[in-house]
């Protein structure tokens, strides 16, 4: 894979309108959205139709197979795209704040449930999700989710890096900012946050790609749509310094000007990216013997987890 098209919709449901016009809206927003842009992914901010949920019956919860993500299966499948749909889910009487993530056929291909709930959110009868959520894979990536206030959480982010993710998405009803930036930076990987107000895509340097929301006076204008997008370049990898600075000069000798390599000193890491059609990143990195970020992190911890175990044993 060398390039993966994601877009972060700026949708901001009417909350005038009922329920049911609302899902219309988000359906027109979104066919043009699938149209024009043509993404391999699109991430919904949080609670599509109902961030007013405190003045909604039973705060608008709804089963999987109810109208919103039959809503989003069916589009889907006819744009031949990845969608994440926040919705609040109704499980046999049991309330979540659900993201539910759509292949391209159209199936529900996993959901995350956000970790933890804010207060006012608990007081409706929200539930807090799983603490330790597996990536849901899409496309063959791991895509790991946050909703909102879990940005607060590194326990969920530490879960994601150890659990080796490609791509993070952030539905939200609130900015991404520099919180979301270092999550990108920590775990090494591309992020896409949907916020009405500020979407944002962040590399996995944590840099800005493509922003804009409904503040933005272009978008508020409407001379530009309520969404971005962006390509995110798959042939690139983030590296721990340690032992892969080693070989820097030797990728230099061998691929030259097929492989760029940036420097983040101060984070102690190194981001490689291939340049040329003939080359790939998982050859480069078999061929040097480069260790990820998240791999080389995680396998550090274990192994400190299990001296600790041993009691300082070998």
């Amino acid at each position: 894979m060398r390039r993966y098209r994601v877009a972060a919709s700026c949708y901001e449901p009417d909350t005038g309108q009922a329920i049911e016009c609302r899902l219309e809206g988000l359906g027109t927003h979104l066919t043009a959205l699938l149209e024009q842009q043509k993404p391999d992914l699109v991430v919904i901010p949080e609670m599509a139709l109902v961030p007013d949920m405190d003045k909604q019956p039973n705060c608008e919860a709804e089963p999987i197979d109810g109208p919103t993500i039959s809503l989003g299966t069916e589009l889907a499948a006819r744009h031949h795209a990845n969608l994440v749909l926040p919705i609040i889910e109704d499980d046999g009487g049991r309330k979540y704040n659900t993201a539910v993530l759509i292949d391209r056929s159209g199936r529900v291909a996993g959901k995350y449930r956000k970790m933890t709930p804010t207060v006012g959110e608990m007081d409706l009868g929200v539930l807090p999700g799983p603490q330790s959520p597996d990536p849901v894979v899409l496309d063959g990536l791991r895509i790991g989710t946050a909703i909102c206030y879990d940005e607060n959480y590194p326990d969920l982010l530490w879960n994601y890096l150890r659990k080796q993710i490609d791509l993070l998405v952030f539905p939200s009803y609130t900015f991404g900012g520099r919180l979301m930036a270092a999550w990108a930076l920590y775990c090494g990987v591309p992020l896409v946050c949907a916020f009405p107000w500020e979407a944002v895509i962040y590399d996995r340097d944590g840099s800005i790609l493509v922003e804009a929301g409904t503040w933005t006076s272009t978008v508020r204008l409407g001379n530009h749509a309520a969404w971005i997008a962006c390509d995110l370049d798959m042939q690139c990898r983030v590296y721990h310094l340690d032992d892969n600075q080693n070989k820097i000069a030797e990728m230099g000798r061998r691929y030259g000007g097929k492989v760029d390599i940036r420097l983040a000193v101060r984070e102690a890491r190194m981001q490689v990216t291939v340049r040329s059609d003939d080359l790939d990143i998982d050859h480069i990195q078999q061929e040097m013997g480069l260790v990820p970020l998240n791999v080389y992190i995680a396998e550090t911890r274990a192994r400190a987890d299990r001296l600790r175990e041993a009691g300082g044993k070998p």
